[in-house]
């Protein structure tokens, strides 16, 4: 009795382990373009995508490794994807046999698997190889698509596979060829057309704040531009081809300064792109766009106006771009969000994480600048308090070059029109280079002595 139930257990675990066929030895993958699905040029409803390409030896292929005989199964299994099931499917030798032949019949089929039995065998069928649906197959009177696929996602990288497994006719795993032939990826959705901005390439422009805050440093490495660099990988099916003109693209930020393009601005401030051109800032400056690029490798560079007194005071922040691409047809596919860099001041800035003002006296607060360059620096006071409320003044004086600035509490509780005590997080810029300004501050509880207020630099 224990042998007998030793052997059943074994059986089973043979029928419902990995039990392929080699798929993998002569079965060719097939790459479909992310952009011919996304725009909607290719539909993905198994009329146009296909497993293999009919007529040759570029579709799925099952290569036998065991002896079959009249009535063993074989089933294919499709993972990632599904079967058009209103497709007619066969499964049938690569040549002629005259000496070892095997003749193979359709069961039936599911979304993602296909049953066919042995009818037939002559001589040897070790060695054999089976293609799925090698041909041109005809339904409803309308040419059918062979090796139809229905991908689950169409994501860039999203792939599908098959494994393929034998049963005899009573149902015990035959031709197991091992892991290394269980599992084979038939299909890769690829990005045909790669739109990046390297990290060496992004902007880290400095707005020099000893220039009025309405030029750029002009230091290396923090030039105004970023480069977009453009690559293509080619796709076996649903191909998505871009004409010279077919790309745009719309840079995301701040474009005050760079207004050539705006009406009723005296301001000239430029952005081109070395092969698109000039780009269209829009009425909000907020974006800037140029339409009509090729697909190619190109450089934005932002450029303030030449005339001195038409110049306006730039603002800081980070930039993306989107590039939208279009064939020619209507079709289009769109890449938002690429990291394309910043504006950050050369100047100098700190915070107060907890900076009690204008209490009246019972607490009294004192902040202290100290500027060592030859450059005046203006003060930006900015803060919130405990309830969100945000607070920003530009204080009436400047902390000077040669000079230690003190900063009261009164000077701050007027700036930002105070009108009771609060608790702030306080932030100080000032509009001078970094590496001469220093921070100071303290808190007086009455007269119970002073407390050192620390800087976040």
């Amino acid at each position: 009795m224990f042998k007998k139930t030793l052997l059943a257990a074994t059986l089973a675990a043979l029928s419902t382990s990995a039990m392929a066929i080699d798929v993998a030895t002569n079965t060719t993958t097939q790459t479909y373009s992310y952009e011919g699905i996304a725009s909607g040029q290719t539909l993905n409803d198994g009329s146009v995508l296909t497993l293999g390409v009919d007529g040759n030896a570029t579709v799925v292929s099952l290569a036998l490794g065991a002896g079959y005989t009249q009535g063993d199964t074989i089933t294919i299994t499709l993972n990632g994807a599904k079967f058009d099931t209103d497709e007619t499917f066969t499964l049938e030798q690569t040549t002629a046999g005259t000496t070892n032949e095997i003749l193979v019949g359709f069961l039936n089929a599911t979304d993602t698997t296909l049953t066919f039995r042995v009818t037939g065998t002559k001589g040897n069928t070790n060695g054999l190889v089976l293609l799925l649906d090698d041909g041109t197959f005809v339904q409803g009177g309308a040419t059918a698509v062979a090796n139809a696929i229905i991908l689950d996602s169409a994501a860039i990288g999203a792939t599908a596979s098959i494994t393929a497994a034998a049963l005899t006719g009573t149902g015990l795993s035959i031709d197991v060829q091992g892991s290394a032939k269980d599992t084979f990826i038939v299909s890769t959705v690829v990005q045909q057309h790669k739109f990046t901005v390297a990290t060496a390439d992004v902007m880290a422009a400095k707005v020099d704040v000893a220039l009025a805050r309405k030029e750029f440093s002009g230091t290396v490495g923090e030039e105004a531009d970023f480069k977009v660099t453009y690559g293509a990988t080619a796709a076996l099916q649903g191909g998505f081809t871009v004409p010279g003109t077919g790309v745009k693209y719309t840079i995301n930020g701040s474009m005050k300064g760079f207004e050539a393009t705006v009406a009723a601005t005296d301001n000239d401030g430029t952005i081109v792109a070395t092969t698109a051109g000039a780009l269209t800032v829009a009425a909000d400056l907020l974006s800037a766009s140029v339409t009509g690029a090729g697909a190619a490798d190109d450089t934005f560079t932002f450029a303030v106006d030449t005339t001195p007194a038409d110049r306006a005071i730039l603002n800081v922040g980070s930039y993306t771009v989107d590039v939208e691409i279009d064939n020619g047809a209507g079709d289009k596919v769109s890449y938002t969000g690429l990291e394309a860099g910043s504006f950050s001041l050369n100047g100098s800035s700190a915070t107060y994480a907890y900076a009690p003002v204008n209490y009246s006296g019972a607490i009294t607060t004192q902040f202290e600048i100290g500027n060592s360059g030859a450059v005046d620096g203006e003060i930006t006071v900015t803060g919130f308090d405990t309830a969100g409320t945000a607070y920003s003044a530009v204080l009436p004086f400047l902390a000077e070059a040669g000079k230690l600035t003190r900063v009261s509490d009164s000077d701050i509780a007027t700036a930002l029109a105070l009108t009771t005590g609060t608790k702030l997080q306080l932030s100080f810029t000032v509009n001078a280079p970094d590496a001469d300004i220093t921070y100071g501050g303290y808190s007086n509880r009455g007269t119970t002595g002073r407390m050192s207020l620390t800087p976040e630099l």
